[in-house]
């Protein structure tokens, strides 16, 4: 099929279930998920030992939005459990598409587990909705933990996705002076700036010791504690190539003296002026 224009008038109704649903799944970044800040997010809640009730939001199922209207819910019918024994049941979503209309519908369904001596959650048949022939598939959503009679939690098996106003919170700016400034974000730390760095005559510099690091990384996240080698890269330049024709290196990790050394070629004895960038993995 050729190139199509979605959002433009074609004289006819032309805009697929796919090609919208592939657009939120871009815009949002997950493919099943629940949208948090609309409604309830669609929390669930035990109002008895035989029933769930799922508060109003949006779901996305394959990008293909899902709704419980605005004030309103729908409870979910839970079987007995076990006097003694665990029990994990999973509330999913049921999704169906007609082979030969072409019409989609869904459902929440309960796919009970075995009651024993600790909870295994029972097997679901999940098909990829962007796939022409899918014709169902049972998208996990909840999954109820029984102790005996008792439900003892209800706990997410999707995605929370964040407004965009959430995430500019979490996406954090910062100039430490007039040299170096960075972005935090709730799993990464970009830090960008530019140091002189004094002479020795050798092809090898120090560049950074593990408390120059901390001390970058605690100005813009003061969660952390300590530095790993493990989650950081750094990559440099030669910030003034006419002052000093001199060629950078990678630099390298040297654990016996827990610092970054800069390499280049030819060695000089001048100050070297270095433009850094560090990425920091916080996962």
């Amino acid at each position: 099929m050729a190139m199509e224009l979605v959002t433009g008038y074609a004289g006819k109704a032309h805009v697929t279930s796919y090609q919208d649903a592939a657009i939120q799944a871009g815009i949002v970044g997950v493919d099943n998920g629940v949208l948090s800040y609309v409604g309830q997010g669609m929390k669930a809640v035990a109002t008895s030992a035989n029933n769930i009730r799922i508060y109003d939001g949006v779901a996305l199922i394959g990008g293909k939005a899902v709704v419980i209207d605005r004030d309103t819910y729908q409870d979910v019918a839970i079987a007995n459990g076990t006097v003694g024994k665990y029990r994990n049941d999973i509330i999913y979503i049921k999704y169906t598409k007609d082979a030969f209309t072409g019409v989609e519908s869904v459902t929440f369904d309960v796919k009970q587990g075995a009651a024993g001596n600790s909870g295994i959650d029972p097997a679901l048949t999940t098909n990829n909705l962007y796939s022409t022939g899918t014709l169902t598939s049972e998208i996990p959503f909840k999954r109820v933990r029984l102790n005996g009679l008792a439900i003892e939690s209800v706990e997410n098996m999707h995605d929370n996705v964040p407004s965009l106003t959430e995430l500019n919170r979490k996406f954090v700016f910062k100039r430490r002076n007039s040299s170096e400034a960075g972005i935090c974000t709730p799993h990464y730390i970009m830090i960008m700036g530019t140091l002189v760095s004094q002479g020795a005559n050798a092809d090898y510099r120090q560049l950074f010791s593990t408390s120059d690091l901390l001390s970058k990384l605690k100005f813009y996240d003061p969660s952390i504690s300590n530095f790993d080698e493990g989650k950081c890269v750094i990559t440099t330049n030669n910030g003034d190539g006419n002052a000093a024709a001199t060629h950078f290196y990678a630099p390298e990790w040297w654990g016996s003296n827990n610092a970054y050394y800069q390499y280049f070629y030819p060695g000089t004895s001048s100050p070297i002026r270095v433009n850094y960038c560090i990425h920091y993995l916080k996962l």
